[in-house]
């Protein structure tokens, strides 16, 4: 951004609202996960959201499908993520908001209600201990040394300081390390191409059920041979209902390029070409796509998916090669089995499997931020390189990382430890007892 000159605001005394044992800085599938997991383990928590309402990528985004689940060969689908995820989809289950899994390519996704995501996410925070803040945005942060203190945080009162023993950043582009001094990467040669989501109503469900990624692929191919400029012609779709279909297939670049995600101005107009870009695909889809001749937009995401941005260096920072060779760690606090999915330059996404039915471990040193002593980060952001922040990005693997990081700081809170002093193997033990499914390291 062009700055037109600087202002000196005056000096200004800040509230502290909360003093809280844990502060969670956003309320996507990671935050929500470590917000509660840190409050069932007994620690007093803030969790701040900008939205109104939490879910993240999941329903800012409305994502669709929650991947990472499970592992998939031939036909046989085995979970490798729990814990936390499974009170989800019990909440989904009772409101009526989960799907059937989903085979496509050569895994599987489980799809759910956008609006009842919501209020299952509402309710499982719904809990004694846990102070949720929606429409409330940090702003900065105080600090002693390298330890954090405090953050300040924008809400609709003002602006308001949250004291804290320990703090988590799951703001999927790492904003409280940024501000925190934290070192991160940032590669924007090389970022994933975000996406807009959107949803499609009165589609014939029977003649859309006959019709398989290969087929959509021919038939969305025919339309840019025929001179629409589709920038993809593969992508999810799924059925939330007859009628009712969520489709992630639009790919939004400036200049051939991933939009800043830091920059205001380049988001502005990503989220603008994003909507064009729905309205091209309405067009394709009516015209050469079986079972969409009257259909129409219903709607789309809150905001643009975002797949990448900062990626913070962590204790340890997890590699493509990890991926690939189905790393096992001592310290592992999750497991993976999505493949490397890089939505780069081109129609194409590039997508790089794992054996099949095999996974990987995702260390708890990668959710150690250097530099900041009582910090901790999940989700996307989490310390990894390009390659392997392809794979671990997806929604059950942001569960399982903020599981991970809650329990983690309440223990770090319990023991007046830094969250690098936990024992690994004890915060193992007590994710393996909340029904975290993590390998056992031979």
């Amino acid at each position: 951004m062009t700055f037109v000159s600087d202002l000196i605001e005056p000096e200004r005394r800040t509230p502290v609202a909360m003093d809280v044992d844990i502060c969670v800085v956003g309320g996507g599938a990671a935050g929500v996960a470590a917000a509660v997991s840190a409050a069932q383990c007994g620690a007093r928590v803030a969790l701040v959201e900008r939205y109104g309402f939490l879910g993240g990528t999941l329903t800012t985004v409305s994502l669709g499908s929650i991947c990472g689940l499970y592992s998939v060969k031939g036909r046989e689908v085995t979970p490798v993520v729990g814990g936390f995820v499974d009170q989800v989809v019990r909440e989904l289950d009772q409101l009526g908001g989960r799907g059937e899994t989903v085979h496509w390519l050569k895994t599987a996704s489980l799809p759910y209600d956008l609006f009842k995501m919501k209020v299952a996410l509402d309710r499982l925070t719904a809990i004694e201990g846990l102070d949720v803040m929606l429409h409330s945005l940090v702003v900065g942060v105080a600090k002693d040394g390298e330890h954090l203190t405090h953050v300040l945080v924008e809400t609709r009162e003002g602006r308001v300081a949250i004291r804290a023993r320990q703090f988590i950043d799951c703001s999927g582009d790492a904003d409280l390390c940024a501000r925190s001094g934290a070192p991160f990467d940032l590669d924007l040669e090389n970022l994933q191409q975000p996406t807009a989501m959107f949803r499609m109503m009165d589609v014939d469900a029977e003649a859309v059920a006959r019709t398989d990624r290969a087929a959509l692929h021919q038939h969305l191919e025919r339309a840019v041979n025929d001179g629409l400029d589709l920038p993809r012609t593969a992508g999810g779709v799924f059925m939330e209902r007859p009628g009712l279909v969520h489709l992630n297939i639009t790919k939004v670049s400036i200049d051939g390029a991933a939009p800043h995600p830091l920059s205001s101005r380049e988001l502005t107009k990503a989220e603008r070409l994003g909507r064009e870009q729905v309205l091209l695909y309405e067009r394709a889809f009516n015209q050469y796509v079986p079972g969409y001749a009257s259909a129409r937009v219903l709607d789309t995401g809150a905001a643009i998916g975002v797949r990448e941005s900062r990626r913070i260096l962590g204790e340890y920072v997890l590699t493509g090669e990890d991926v690939l060779g189905l790393a096992r760690f001592p310290d592992a606090i999750a497991c993976c089995a999505w493949p490397m999915e890089d939505h780069a330059a081109g129609r194409a996404t590039r997508w790089v499997w794992l054996e099949e039915g095999g996974h990987f471990q995702i260390p708890y040193r990668s959710l150690l931020p250097r530099g900041v002593d009582n910090l901790l980060v999940a989700g996307r952001c989490a310390s990894a390189d390009h390659a392997a922040q392809a794979s671990i990005r997806v929604t059950a693997q942001c569960f399982a990382m903020g599981e991970a990081a809650g329990v983690a700081a309440a223990t770090a809170v319990d023991q007046g430890c830094r969250p690098a002093d936990v024992p690994a193997h004890e915060l193992r033990h007590a994710l393996q007892a909340r029904g975290a499914i993590i390998e056992t390291t031979p």
